[in-house]
């Protein structure tokens, strides 16, 4: 064999190998199934199903203060199902969190959704959990977050979080 097949060989395996370890571009498939389940129970109004997700040093009385105006934001109906747009797995000194970006596309508007995970023990937990509306054009917004407000949240508008920000990663 000669060394220009040998080379070729060498860098045809090399990438094999890296193709094999590369991580999912949709993340966590049990992390994206939890940031549904979040939703959905914010959406059917389960706070005990929130609070019980969260981790700890959360306070929970801010967690419940924050719920009505979160689910306000969300239209009437079932919750479609969710698209990753993106995740960051971290590990240091802190412990390991998981940050996951899921977008919900409805009619009217698509709900952007943030939730940090960090591991306690060998669960999973919410240590912060986000959601922005962004209205499409022309949209007619109805409901409590429009009314407080006098207009639709608009994109630019902070997103509205549960959690502590100031341990979150």
């Amino acid at each position: 064999m000669s060394m220009a097949w040998m080379r070729a060989l060498a860098m045809v395996m090399t990438l094999a190998v890296a193709a094999c370890s590369m991580p999912s571009l949709s993340g966590d498939e049990n992390r994206n199934q939890e940031a549904q389940a979040l939703m959905a129970a914010l959406a059917a109004g389960d706070d005990a199903r929130i609070a019980e997700s969260m981790a700890a040093g959360t306070d929970p009385e801010q967690v419940a203060a924050q719920l009505p105006f979160m689910k306000s934001m969300l239209p009437a109906g079932p919750v479609p199902e969710g698209k990753t747009g993106g995740w960051q797995s971290n590990a240091g000194t802190a412990g390991t969190t998981y940050t996951l970006v899921r977008s919900y596309d409805y009619p009217d508007r698509v709900i952007v959704q943030n939730v940090v995970f960090r591991k306690e023990g060998d669960a999973w937990k919410v240590q912060g959990f986000h959601v922005n509306a962004n209205f499409k054009p022309g949209a007619t917004p109805e409901g409590p977050a429009a009314e407080a407000t006098g207009a639709a949240p608009d994109a630019g508008d902070e997103p509205v979080q549960l959690g502590n920000p100031d341990t979150e990663a």
